[in-house]
This record gives structure tokens, sequence and C-alpha cells, in this order.
């Protein structure tokens, strides 16, 4: 019994429905025995190798029939890439196109096995490649007629392995995720953890050595530790450092180097924790910035303890590096080295006035001396 091919049958009348959708050309499901139709979930730009096929990429008309209608001609734009025989669609759009394409795929593959050509595939769902849809807890499959995602069946040990991993991200104390045979760790937030394999799943509370930090996640990472324990305010402390014109280079410095802690306790405040004291950083929302630091009172020489309050520190109008940068070289010990400096300096300038006065008094009371004598002898009593 001889296949009727639909192109022979409709070419005309589809070339004219389709003249004016925009395609760069017209897909026929009874030539797709050996083309490969690729679902994807979400938007194209994300399926790996995005960038390297691209350019290749056309909109394809792709025709199939609703024979129960009288406007039975049908037709979806996909993307299509022709070097390579590939036809792309979303997901989401599949079950509606399938219940009508597969029809005119297996009306393909009758027709080349009724002109002797041998295939690599038996039917129509032989020809759609679901692995961009697979994960880890269910599997896509094509049943009835429909696209589906069912349970997976995990094994014991692989659901131990899950465990372990997430028990690892639960706990606090780690801060640092990696792979036992990776080169970069992350965040616990970041995107890349979810494709480390639970069984090579590795945590530290400290930053792994001979490991770089992921270039997506490690301003994060690097506000976690200084935000630490209230990782709620990352998202504030970030927006003023973003604001100050603080880099991933600075943050890092401040954080690992210098120990800075962060918090906003205020809006357009930033509260800094250095190794000694407390700081606040004000005026973001004038742009003009300020440095606070916390009141205490001396108790002796070389003793004090901190009270309630800040006073300004008179750095008004710097940039926030320049602030942070202070607060770093910052300590009591210092300070009292700065203020015993400046004490030794005014004594010396003391000194030195009172040797040029008595200096100038010596010699004027020499000249004095030397005149009054002179005078003696020209005038005698």
């Amino acid at each position: 019994m001889d296949v009727k091919s639909e192109k022979v049958f409709y070419e005309k009348e589809v070339n004219e429905a389709l003249a004016t959708v925009g395609a760069e050309c017209i897909l026929w499901g009874e030539d797709l025995y050996d083309m490969q139709v690729v679902l994807y979930p979400k938007k194209i730009a994300l399926i790996p190798g995005y960038e390297e096929i691209k350019n290749d990429l056309v909109n394809a008309a792709l025709v199939y029939f609703d024979f129960s209608r009288e406007q039975y001609i049908k037709s979806s734009i996909v993307r299509f890439d022709w070097e390579r025989n590939i036809i792309y669609i979303a997901d989401k759009n599949f079950n509606a196109i399938w219940r009508y394409l597969r029809r005119s795929v297996d009306l393909g593959i009758r027709i080349q096995k009724e002109n002797g050509a041998e295939l690599p595939i038996e039917a129509a769902e032989d020809v759609v490649d679901l692995f961009l849809l697979q994960k880890k807890g269910n599997e896509a499959v094509i049943r009835g007629g429909q696209l589906k995602h069912v349970a997976r069946e995990i094994p014991e040990e692989e659901k131990l392995a899950q465990g372990r991993k997430q028990s690892l991200l639960d706990q606090r104390k780690y801060k640092y995720f990696y792979a036992a045979d990776g080169d970069v760790f992350h965040d616990k937030d970041c995107e890349s953890i979810k494709e480390i394999a639970p069984e090579s799943f590795m945590a530290s509370d400290h930053m792994p050595e001979g490991l770089k930090p992921c270039k997506k996640c490690k301003r994060r990472m690097f506000l976690r530790e200084a935000c630490s324990p209230y990782v709620k305010q990352i998202p504030y402390v970030d927006q003023l450092l973003s604001r100050g014109g603080i880099m991933d280079l600075h943050l890092e410095r401040f954080v690992y180097e210098e120990g800075l802690k962060f918090k906003v306790d205020h809006a357009d405040e930033l509260t800094v924790k250095g190794r000694e004291d407390t700081w606040i950083v004000k005026g973001f929302d004038k742009n003009y910035l300020s440095l606070w630091h916390n009141n205490y009172v001396k108790t002796a020489p070389r003793e004090r303890y901190i009270t309630q309050g800040f006073h300004n520190q008179k750095m008004n109008g710097k940039k926030l590096y320049s602030l942070l940068e202070y607060v770093c070289g910052y300590t009591f010990d210092k300070h009292l080295a700065a203020e015993d400096r400046a004490e030794q300096a005014r004594l010396d300038e003391i000194k030195a006035e009172e040797e040029r006065v008595k200096r100038e008094s010596s010699f004027i009371y020499r000249i004095k001396a030397f005149w009054k004598r002179l005078l003696m002898l020209i005038f005698p009593e």
C-alpha cells in the first residue's frame, strides 16, 4: 500500500498559508526522520553551548495538520539549527504541537521504509531528545503522546549521599563548599552547588587551600563572612558598600585580612566593627560621608572603657574606601602614641620658644649694658 506524502498533497496550500509568518524556512513533520527535536526548559539562551550555536539558529515554521478542523493547516515558529539539523522546541509548547506532529513524523518514517531506506529509529518519539529536561528527582518521558515528568526511583546509596550534602549545607559553621575533585569553592547560595555530585560534595569553615573562589558568588561569600552571624543583613550591607564603590578585591581584604564586620542598624548608616572599636559611616543618602567613632572614657593614662554614643572623627567628605582604611589602621595604642607624639611636639615647641626668648633677652641685655657703659665714658658725671 502506497503511503502518500503530505508535502505532495498540501505543499501549495501550506506555502500560501505561511507566506506572511516571517519564517526563514518551512519544516515538514515527515522530513524529521533524520533530524533531532531537542526540548529545552525556560529560555533557549540558557541551554549549554548556546553561544556556539546561536549564529546558526534561524526561525522556522514547523508544519502539522489538524484534520478535525476546517482550517487544518497549523504551524509553530521554532528555532532550527540548519548546520546540525536540530529543531529546538520549548518544553511548555511541546504537547500542543506533538499531538498533531507525531502523525506526520510517523508518516515520514513509513514513507522512508517503503522506499527501502534503513533508519536508526522506529517510532516518532525516537526523534525527540529529552536530555535537557532530566532532573535529579524526576525523569522526562513521552507517554501516550504527551510529555510527562515522573518521579525517578533513587537508589539508597544516592539518598544517603544527598542527605549528607544537605546536612553539610544546613550546618551554620560551614561557609565554603566545593567538589572534592574541583578547583573552585562556592557560597552556600551559589547556583553551581546544585551541579556538585552529592558523593563528592565537601564543606569547610575556612577557605580551602589551593582552590579559587567562584567568580559568580565570591562577593556574597565575602559578605556572608563580613555580616556573620547576621546573614540577613547581607543585602543591606551590600547595597551601602556598592554605593560606596567597594569592589570585590577591597571587600576581600577588609574582611579576611583586616577582620572588619559590617551591619546596618539604621537606613543609610553602615556600622563597622574593627579589631578594637566600633564605627559608623553616615551620609550615604547625601553622598557626603562622615566617620563616627565610639565614645570612651580614660580610666588611666593607658586604659579606657567604652561608653554610649559616638563622636565625629572629623573626616567628612572622604570616600568610603579611605574611611575603612582609617578604621583598619586604628588601635587605641596607636592613638595614645599619636597623642604622646603630639604632646611631645607641643612641649618641644614651648621649650624652643623659651630658649629663643632667653637668647633674645640675653642679647638685648648685653646691648643695653654696652651702650650704658659707652655713655658713661662719653658723659662722665
